[in-house]
């Protein structure tokens, strides 16, 4: 992979009184780096002046032991998928003082040079509170679990709405982050800001601003993307709301410059065929490069025909065509995941309906294999099968006095199914079978769609939430 720092442009002296951020936080770069969590702010009422970090009396968790080894990623790969239960990285901090809300969302994880996973995210007791922080926790090398958390990033009196880690390869980790004007609520206006590491995220550069004034366009989305041409895009909500769409912030020159091409032009219709100028249709919006430099993305909201929006770009951003997926669209607590796999492929995870209270099955979506069929589009379909309704069964096992109805289903054979819209399909219904035909579906069709139905044991659905209760007091 180029490293970032190598590549260079010219940028005019109009783009970068307008379109690029020039605050610095110190006169000559970005600063010495050192261990800290908290700084100082200085503002006017529609920018942010100036910055200083507040050294750490004591290093927080995430800095304490943390090896400077280069660790031999490529050892852990093989010819057989590696499966393994999740590990739950929001964990309550165990340090007297530390932070922690009910309310814990918007992650993002990255690998580190010395084989560790870090991962960040924002804590509060409210998404539009001046409490609202970011906490970050480290998986290292052979641990079965998470550190417990502690602070990772917060100005005073100010709402840190939305984060994104991302290690380019070359041992620079980034750090990107949105912070509200002082006593603000919410994440309408923000300042969007950068810092790095070169210690596996040890010590970091004093903040700095891709852009410090306080608008919008800035609430960061994790999924930073280095293209192969070395540009660094950072992709962020261009509207507080849930339609409206994505804005991509890119840098040239390692992330000392920045543009949004799309920052003051007509916001576009998100419509089958459209093409608009600068911006992603759907908010929460992940970014791949392809292999003939296009630029691909998926949203939540802003559907077109009743599905997930996809765009296209042909020139790094710039402008965009709008079109719908093959996928069903995703709601309000829901995200997607796309990246490019290390052998190639790309991945997407995504859900199969919007609805949380009303969850629909692939029996309610498997229409879709009509056009996916049809198209030759190159998908991978996994279908995890226990032939029950397990949300609909525990909330009636809960909270319904075991009144149990329509929870438990006859699964038609999805392989035939498949096999009727002319799709590829494999079948397993052993743990000893899995990994020779999780390969194979892998790794044997990249040239068309293939369907993978899995016989799973009935297992509790959780998270949960009761009837009637709100989103944040989820069980």
């Amino acid at each position: 992979m180029t490293s970032v720092m190598k590549v260079k442009s010219i940028v005019t002296p109009f783009l970068a009184a307008v379109a690029l951020s020039t605050f610095s936080g110190n006169a000559d770069g970005p600063g010495t780096p050192l261990t800290y969590r908290h700084f100082d702010v200085e503002e006017t009422d529609d920018r942010v002046l100036s910055m200083t970090p507040v050294p750490e009396p004591t290093a927080p968790r995430w800095a304490r032991d943390v090896s400077q080894e280069n660790f031999d990623w490529t050892a852990q790969s093989g010819d057989k998928p590696f499966f393994a239960r999740p590990i739950p990285f929001v964990l309550a901090p165990v340090d007297e003082g530390e932070p922690f809300g009910k309310h814990n969302h918007q992650p993002s994880i990255t690998w580190l040079p010395n084989g560790d996973l870090l991962a960040i995210w924002y804590s509060t007791g409210r998404e539009q509170g001046t409490e609202l922080t970011v906490l970050a926790s480290r998986l290292r090398p052979g641990a079965d679990a998470w550190d417990a958390s502690s602070e990772f990033f917060k100005a005073p009196n100010r709402n840190m709405h939305g984060s994104s880690i991302f290690h380019d390869g070359e041992d620079t980790i980034y750090h990107f982050n949105g912070m509200a004007p002082n006593g603000g609520q919410g994440w309408a206006k923000l300042a969007l800001l950068i810092r790095t590491s070169l210690d596996n995220g040890v010590t970091w550069t004093p903040p700095q601003a891709v852009d410090a004034r306080l608008i919008g366009r800035h609430q960061v989305i994790s999924g930073t993307l280095l293209t192969n041409d070395g540009a660094l895009i950072q992709n962020c909500d261009a509207v507080p709301g849930g339609n409206g769409g994505t804005a991509l912030h890119i840098s040239r020159d390692g992330g000392k410059t920045w543009t949004d091409p799309g920052e003051g032009k007509t916001k576009p219709k998100f419509t089958q065929g459209a093409t608009g100028e600068g911006t992603i249709a759907g908010i929460h919006a992940k970014v791949i490069e392809l292999k003939d430099g296009r630029l691909l993305a998926f949203g939540r909201g802003d559907t077109i025909n009743g599905h997930m929006p996809m765009s296209l770009s042909t020139d790094l951003g710039k402008t965009w065509t709008y079109k719908a997926s093959p996928f069903p669209p995703i709601g309000g607590g829901q995200r997607l995941v796309l990246r490019r796999l290390q052998e190639g492929a790309l991945l997407l995870v995504s859900f199969t309906s919007g609805n949380r209270a009303k969850p629909e099955s692939v029996n309610m979506t498997f229409t879709e294999l009509k056009t996916i069929g049809e198209e030759k589009i190159p998908v991978k379909l996994l279908i995890l099968d226990n032939e029950s309704q397990m949300m609909v069964e525990y909330w009636q096992r809960l909270f319904h006095d075991e009144r149990y109805i329509a929870v438990r289903n006859k699964s038609p054979k999805y392989t035939t199914l498949a096999s009727a819209f002319g799709i590829k399909s494999i079948y397993c219904e052993s743990e000893e079978e899995l990994p020779e035909k999780m390969r194979e579906f892998l790794f044997d069709y990249d040239d068309e769609p293939v369907l993978f139905h899995v016989r799973i044991e009935r297992t509790p659905c959780l998270p949960m939430v009761a009837p009637g209760q709100p989103l944040d007091n989820m069980i």
